[in-house]
């Protein structure tokens, strides 16, 4: 185990998950939609009044470009776990950065009560 102080102990289990996920996992930073789709097919049942073909998409941007990627089905779920796995990290993230600030005050507090004690006992 690292050698933190007492208030970061609670954040190294959440720290490590995140970089086994960093490390082991595929990540897609992006959403998963599901859409009703007419095929390219022109006798095809949904053409017809029958019911459309579902379709996955990939949802991602690239700078500020949005765009939408066909997934599909055999790649689906590979996408879906990558998906998943980048909504975690991110999870694990806010944890981590949530800890920090909380240490930060901490330490922040601890000085002001130094300088206080000082203070008070120069005077």
């Amino acid at each position: 185990m690292a050698n933190y102080p007492p208030e970061e102990l609670g954040r190294e289990s959440t720290t490590k998950r995140a970089a086994r996920l960093i490390t082991d996992k595929p990540l897609i930073q992006g959403s998963l939609s599901e859409y009703q789709r007419t095929c390219g097919t022109p006798g095809c049942r949904c053409h017809h009044g029958g019911p459309k073909h579902s379709a996955a998409y990939l949802a991602i941007r690239y700078g500020k470009i949005r765009t939408s990627i066909f997934v599909p089905r055999e790649v689906l779920p590979y996408v879906q776990e990558s998906v998943a796995n980048h909504q975690h990290l991110q999870k694990a993230l806010e944890i981590i950065s949530k800890d920090c600030v909380e240490v930060a005050l901490a330490k922040k507090r601890a000085l002001k009560l130094k300088t206080r004690k000082r203070a008070t006992t120069g005077s």
